[in-house]
């Protein structure tokens, strides 16, 4: 073969490889829009398996779970389930808390940062 030939398909190889990979990521991004933006995808639980782990099942069961029907739950933040100490029962679980203040401020930044400190 020559050369022109072989770069021809290594140029197509290339060009379908990222068609492939633009199609996938375009199926994705359809099954991405269930998740929940602060907790991501929901999670599905119904009778017969095994109940979901809550960290420590002794110190932290459930409290409320309907053990007759199946449920939607999400993983938080420790401390902000409702029927253990990180699990939500439900569609609609609470937002995300805000982040902490930032450290650097405007008025501390030149004391932190030094030189570094961008000029506003």
């Amino acid at each position: 073969m020559t050369r022109i030939h072989i770069m021809k398909r290594l140029i197509a190889g290339a060009l379908m490889s990222s068609g492939l990979a633009v199609a996938g990521a375009g199926l994705t991004a359809g099954t991405a829009q269930a998740d929940n933006p602060d907790w991501g995808p929901a999670h599905h639980w119904c009778p017969g398996e095994p109940l979901p782990a809550t960290g420590n099942h002794v110190t932290d069961p459930f409290r409320g779970w309907d053990m007759n029907v199946c449920h939607t739950y999400y993983y938080l933040w420790s401390g902000m389930g409702n029927v253990s100490n990180m699990i939500w029962d439900g569609d609609n679980p609470p937002p995300k808390p805000p982040p902490p203040p930032a450290l650097i401020t405007r008025e501390n930044c030149q004391q932190i940062l030094g030189i570094f400190c961008p000029k506003a």
